[in-house]
């Protein structure tokens, strides 16, 4: 049988490793998508240069949307 000082080592331990887990999770989340997030974040600035160039073309409004 374990000892009391045993079963809270073991306790600490699986805290611990919990703990490790879910920043590892965390990381592995944030390396994924970050091209994603690139990807999007360039598409938004080149949406926002498309738009002035537009504006100063004289271009009042564009009836374009790329998900239709």
């Amino acid at each position: 049988m374990l000892g009391d000082d045993e079963i809270k080592e073991l306790q600490d331990e699986i805290k611990m490793l919990e703990e490790q887990l879910r920043e590892r999770k965390r990381e592995l989340s944030e390396k994924r998508y970050a091209g994603l997030r690139a990807a999007m974040e360039a598409r938004k600035e080149a949406d926002q240069l498309l738009s002035e160039e537009l504006k100063a073309l004289g271009v009042r409004r564009v009836n374009w949307h790329p998900f239709i």
